[in-house]
């Protein structure tokens, strides 16, 4: 993990306007979490890409450089062509195996696990820290990484009918490979993977055209619904999906309905007291969240982020959009202020501050408790508490400059 400088204060770090004088093209540049770095995938020459960090430009030249970003341990990671074959480069070095094609580079925000989808002939898998499956498959969609960082799972397609022979793909074609092994039964369509703390894995699945169900381990439940949307681990024994019964949706928890029904209900989220908080729809055009079953009184009508949980548990936020204007609503109370964009709010430890990028006639500011600061900026990324919550880190560019800057929480309030 990445240590912090929390000393207040502000760094200049780059002038990344230079690089567009230095370089064919630069693309989207990426801050490092810790806000030391700034980098971006540049064009030095017709045909040869590279990556640029603090002004430094790796040696080893690339012919297409794809899903650039920071690990978690700080290093540069993204996925490399060179010589009509991609793999994994890290800081400028590239693992020893090649492959016909890679893609969705992961990387686990908790244990810096590595992982991305391949494809070497005419089959696809995963390669997780730098190994890629012994079994690969017809076919591979996403990458998923358990809390451990040993486990790497993706739906795979495990029959590969013609592609005319709708009656096969009917009889269902996909299902979850972890770690290479794909469960016993295959389906429709498999979707919202999900690993437990304890590294149990499940997803939800088709069985036809209004029957869907969850597996477990490979172990599919008794119960099937309507229709079924992505679910969660509450614990390594419990799992929740929302689903569509007879009398409309509802929580399942293992199979039974532990909510009372809506007429939509999706993105359930666990928050560290286990309770569950979700977007619900209460009656047509009227979406809001609901925690343990029991919806907010304010309600929206354009629309609803998954909802997210303060650190201790005591506070429930989420975005919501309400006249063409975004905002964050917490506990049930919204800002009065709405914005033309907002990016990934953040609580303080103790839940009783919350922080936010927002975009105000194409322009950037820091918002706090639904407050803007005067400060304006060219571009800017989601500002970051310090562990304690007493100092905030902001990561812009103004004037030309990537700048890190830390303040403390007491002079923005």
């Amino acid at each position: 993990m990445i240590t912090v400088d929390w000393q207040r204060g502000k760094k200049i770090v780059a002038n990344v306007r230079e690089w567009k004088e230095k370089f064919h093209q630069v693309y989207e540049p990426i801050p490092s979490p810790d806000g030391e770095k700034i980098a971006a995938v540049v064009e030095v020459d017709k045909g040869q890409c590279s990556v640029c960090i603090n002004n430094k430009t790796w040696e080893q030249t690339f012919e297409r450089i794809s899903f650039p970003s920071f690990s978690t341990s700080g290093s540069f990671i993204c996925l490399v062509l060179q010589n009509y074959e991609w793999t994994l480069a890290e800081e400028g070095k590239t693992l020893e195996e090649t492959f016909d094609y890679a893609w969705n580079l992961k990387c686990h925000p908790k244990n810096n696990s590595i992982a991305f989808n391949i494809k070497k002939g005419d089959l696809y898998g995963v390669c997780l820290n730098g190994k890629a499956w012994d079994n690969l498959f017809f076919d591979a969609r996403e990458t998923f990484i358990s809390p451990n960082g040993k486990t790497s799972a993706s739906y795979v397609r495990v029959k590969n009918p013609p592609l005319l022979d709708i009656f096969s793909f009917k009889e269902g074609v996909w299902t979850l490979a972890v770690n290479g092994e794909a469960w016993p039964m295959s389906f429709l369509s498999v979707y919202g993977c999900t690993f437990s703390e304890g590294d149990k894995v499940a997803a939800t699945v088709r069985l036809g055209q209004q029957e869907f169900s969850v597996v477990t381990d490979g172990k599919i439940w008794g119960e099937t619904f309507l229709n079924a949307w992505e679910g969660v681990f509450v614990d390594d024994s419990t799992f929740a999906v929302p689903a569509k019964t007879e009398k409309g949706w509802s929580l399942i928890v293992n199979g039974k309905p532990e909510w009372k029904t809506f007429t939509q209900l999706w993105h359930p989220q666990v928050g560290p007291d286990k309770r569950i908080a979700a977007v619900v729809c209460t009656e047509f055009g009227k979406w809001t969240v609901a925690v343990n079953g029991e919806p907010w009184k304010i309600t929206f009508s354009q629309a609803v982020l998954p909802p997210f949980f303060s650190a201790n548990g005591k506070h429930i936020a989420a975005l919501v959009r309400e006249k063409d204007k975004w905002t964050v609503a917490i506990d049930g109370k919204a800002w009065e202020k709405g914005f033309e964009r907002i990016w990934s709010p953040q609580f303080n430890p103790e839940g009783n501050h919350v922080i936010a990028k927002v975009e105000i006639a194409n322009e950037y500011y820091l918002a706090i408790d639904g407050r803007i600061r005067a400060e304006k900026y060219e571009r800017m990324w989601e500002p970051i508490f310090s562990p304690d919550g007493k100092k905030i880190l902001l990561r812009y560019v103004k004037e030309g400059h990537y700048i890190r800057e830390v303040l403390t929480l007491e002079e923005l309030l």
